[in-house]
């Protein structure tokens, strides 16, 4: 699973605190088509935020009382300053949603990509 695959959630979780809900992406592919990435990574947040705001997760997590969700991004290469940009746009346009939209970029990738 990754950011290829749009009918899937790569990963799921619980928060610490059990109010929230953590799904994750994870992104394998370099920069290089830069747009095609971009798009590729909204589609999966868009299937990500209808699975939120769907509540599709009440049939992994019966009874909790869930009250926000994370999308956990985990970037193998380095953003490029577009990607960072959009990811902020995403930021903005979901927080009124409940939801977090986190990253991070591999040691492993950020060091090829250097």
């Amino acid at each position: 699973m990754s950011i290829v695959d749009n009918k899937t959630v790569d990963g799921i979780a619980l928060t610490d605190d059990n109010n929230g809900i953590i799904l994750l992406i994870a992104d394998h592919m370099d920069w290089r088509d830069e747009y095609q990435h971009l798009v590729m990574l909204q589609e999966k947040i868009n299937v990500y935020i209808t699975f939120l705001e769907q509540k599709q997760y009440e049939d992994i997590y019966k009874g909790e009382n869930i009250t926000y969700g994370i999308i956990e991004i985990h970037f193998l290469y380095n953003l490029t300053a577009n990607a960072e940009k959009f990811l902020q746009s995403v930021q903005n346009q979901v927080a009124e949603l409940g939801v977090k939209i986190q990253y991070c970029v591999s040691q492993e990738g950020a060091d090829e990509a250097s």
